[in-house]
């Protein structure tokens, strides 16, 4: 009987170092996947960088909306509605020196890359509208456009943000302008495509330069001022196009 229960002692003692080891490498297992799981929150939690603000905000007659991307409480641009005797002009205006409109303040579709690569200007006029002789005439980027973007950028402690405001704009008969969403890129100098929501693909092979390009010249206010003469040469070279 003694040789048997050596025997059994000899294998409790292996199994009870075997569960030892076990347990280490289970415990050892364990928090090598708590901290991947960890780290890939993280990483998730950054690439959630974008701050989307949805609304729906009418642009009346002879008034302004402020724009305030990131809700700091400094406004950082003004898009305004004027009216001026038979006419009215959409336009939008930065309200700090750094803060930009990219491509003179062009409808850009969604996905189009807004970045540190684009051309920024202070103060674009986005469409025109006037009367002459009962009929009506309109001008500028945004004469008929339905949810495309306004690619901007703007200060916040001295560093650079990227960001878009969506609108629809009629110009027929008058100018009718609506804001219904914007959006920034919270991370410094880091580009967002317009219409981006959230995620952190910033991937995109859209030029802005090639989609606004027009393909022929539409009748400018300054034309319409010239009077009659100047918009009968401009008709006759819109059929030519035609």
């Amino acid at each position: 009987m003694s040789p048997a229960k050596s025997s059994n002692s000899s294998h409790s003692h292996q199994f009870t170092h075997l569960n030892s080891k076990l347990d280490k490498n289970l415990a050892a297992y364990m928090l090598a996947a708590g901290a991947a799981g960890v780290t890939l929150l993280a990483a998730q939690s950054a690439e959630a960088e974008i701050v989307y603000t949805p609304t729906h905000t009418v642009i009346g007659p002879r008034s302004s909306i402020e724009l305030d991307l990131n809700h700091d409480g400094v406004n950082d641009f003004l898009v305004s509605r004027w009216l001026y005797g038979n006419g009215s002009h959409l336009t939008i205006d930065q309200q700090a020196p750094a803060n930009g409109i990219l491509a003179h303040g062009a409808a850009v579709p969604a996905g189009v890359r807004i970045g540190p690569n684009g051309a920024f200007v202070g103060y674009a006029s986005m469409a025109s509208n006037v009367t002459i002789s009962g009929e009506s005439f309109s001008d500028g980027p945004w004469k008929d456009a339905t949810n495309r973007y306004l690619g901007l950028k703007f200060s916040v402690d001295g560093e650079t943000h990227y960001g878009w405001a969506r609108l629809t704009v009629t110009a027929k008969g008058g100018i009718v302008a609506t804001l219904t969403g914007y959006a920034y890129e919270t991370v410094p100098n880091k580009p967002i495509l317009a219409g981006q929501t959230s995620g952190s693909d910033v991937s995109s092979t859209a030029d802005p330069k090639e989609m606004l390009t027009p393909s022929h010249q539409s009748a400018t206010l300054g034309m319409l001022a010239r009077g009659a003469d100047h918009l009968a040469i401009w008709r006759k070279d819109e059929e030519a196009i035609a």
